[in-house]
């Protein structure tokens, strides 16, 4: 199977985060760029406000229309997005930035998300806060309060997204058996990834062939189950990394390595970048975070 291109937040930005407000000049200039399937390591939310917009998410196109909340996860095949007469938001974020409960709200859904309508009241409040925190996104002020400032009002947008998508309808209609091992075995990760980082192990639990398993994901998702192994590992420890004060021995061991110099290696392979560096380049330099792992 062709590589799939991954496209880094951090050749974007080192602030963990990109937001501005998209008009269709903007979307029109864009044409000429590469349009073709891509991953991106981060979540990228669109808050339409006039116009309609469309992209094709998983091989499945994907409609935006004004009034509406959408956004596309890390593991998601998309393409760049095409729009008439559109006008919004644009919000794309590190994983590691929303916290868990937020994070599980977003990926709860039986399959991959749907566009969301909002009422009235919800685009002004949207439009409202995100014009304050683009406000303050592109202050070149380095000031901690500043930071805090900026932060805690990310941190409200993504609670206001968990609770826009709490109260929608989850649409769950009839799914392959290949979807139905991906979500089932995405279940079993999320709760396992600390103790058992092997296919067979999540084989067992599905009570099925580790083949079967890979083939099952390699057709839904268009991945291994090892390569899902390895991100859900990278997200943890990133999580880790930009809320706690733990030491890379404390992280290697709470993921579950028994030899931190190996979980280090494993990290620094997977995301080209030591996990000190990591943690340097997106905590250090925002010296707000201070929310826990919950």
């Amino acid at each position: 199977m062709k590589s799939i291109p991954t496209h880094q937040l951090l050749d974007k930005t080192d602030k963990g985060f990109i937001i501005f407000p998209f008009t269709q000049e903007q979307i029109d200039s864009q044409r000429s760029e590469l349009m073709g399937a891509h991953r991106d390591d981060h979540y990228i939310f669109f808050i339409l406000l006039k116009g309609s917009a469309s992209t094709v998410v998983d091989f499945e196109e994907k409609i935006i229309h004004a009034n509406q909340l959408y956004y596309i996860l890390p593991e998601q095949i998309h393409y760049r997005i095409q729009s008439s007469d559109a006008s919004g938001w644009y919000i794309a974020v590190d994983p590691s930035l929303i916290e868990t409960t937020c994070r599980n709200t977003f990926e709860r859904w039986l399959g991959f998300p749907d566009p969301v309508d909002l009422i009235s009241n919800d685009v002004r409040d949207y439009h409202e806060l995100l014009t304050i925190l683009h406000r303050r996104a592109i202050n070149p002020s380095a000031d901690s309060q500043n930071l805090k400032v900026l932060y805690a009002l990310l941190h409200s947008f993504f609670e206001m997204a968990a609770a826009t998508v709490q109260t929608s309808k989850d649409f769950e209609g009839n799914i392959s058996r290949a979807a139905e091992i991906s979500f089932e075995f995405k279940k079993y990760l999320n709760k396992h990834i600390r103790r058992y980082k092997s296919p067979s192990d999540y084989a067992g639990m599905l009570h099925i062939s580790e083949p079967y398993l890979n083939e099952s994901l390699n057709k839904y998702t268009g991945s291994s189950v090892s390569f899902w192994i390895r991100y859900k590992i990278i997200m943890e420890a990133k999580q880790l990394l930009y809320f706690s004060h733990m030491n890379v021995k404390q992280i290697a061991n709470d993921l579950g390595f028994e030899n931190h110099s190996y979980f280090s290696r494993f990290f620094a392979k997977e995301t080209g970048m030591t996990a000190l560096e990591f943690r340097k380049s997106f905590r250090n330099s925002n010296p707000v975070l201070s929310y826990s792992i919950k």
